[in-house]
């Protein structure tokens, strides 16, 4: 008789504190004891480490504030790399429009900083039993949703390229940053124009800058 393999379910932290992570980490591992636990310090390193371990990371812990993502982009580039995964934001910032851009984008729980380690730990929990973790009152903003719709249409090269645009990079400092032609970058942009349903570049970085900056809400 053949049985199948049990496969341990990952709890990916991604924290740029190591104090927080490691505090995050051991309290996880004590409540959950069934679950690994990973923990990096970058959205490259997440990009990596759930590459690497594939489906088995069943829920990120994210904080937005990272030294390499501004905004939502790490967010929208796990959501790409793992469809099937659970996304929790863990992060200082708890303003409402934050919080409704959030839901919009399919985020699983919004937990604040602030929150005690208790908190922390049981929303693990909740939300890999299927439920949304949420501060009350808190609603999609439907024009979000449609963005969301959108700019989760762009291939990972598109997203960068679009993350670029934002910084107000031109097409070849674009290119030499990603070591692309210039052709294939105005190819991808005329790309990303058509998925982002706009006219120019301007228009596409009107709409996308409040996602992949900081300063959006």
């Amino acid at each position: 008789m053949v049985t199948g393999t049990f496969v341990r379910w990952i709890v990916l932290i991604v924290d740029d504190h190591p104090l927080v992570g490691q505090a995050f980490e051991l309290s996880i591992k004590a409540a959950y004891p069934h679950l690994d636990v990973g923990r990096v310090t970058s959205a490259t390193e997440a990009d990596a480490y759930v590459r690497l371990h594939g489906p088995r990371v069943k829920l990120v812990m994210l904080d937005l504030m990272l030294p390499d993502a501004e905004g939502f982009s790490a967010l929208l580039r796990l959501q790409q790399i793992l469809p099937d995964g659970k996304i929790a934001i863990v992060s200082s910032r708890t303003d409402s429009h934050t919080l409704s851009m959030g839901k919009a984008f399919g985020v699983d729980a919004w937990l604040s900083k602030s929150d005690p380690v208790e908190t922390l730990v049981n929303a693990v929990g909740a939300v890999l039993r299927g439920e949304s973790v949420f501060p009350e009152n808190v609603q999609a903003d439907p024009q979000a949703i449609d963005f969301h719709r959108r700019i989760a249409t762009l291939s990972g090269a598109q997203l960068r390229i679009m993350r670029a645009l934002v910084d107000g990079k031109l097409n070849k400092q674009i290119a030499g940053d990603m070591n692309l032609t210039e052709g294939t970058v105005k190819q991808h942009v005329s790309a990303i124009l058509k998925k982002l349903q706009v006219t120019n570049r301007s228009q596409a970085i009107l709409i996308a800058a409040p996602i992949l900056r900081n300063d959006q809400g």
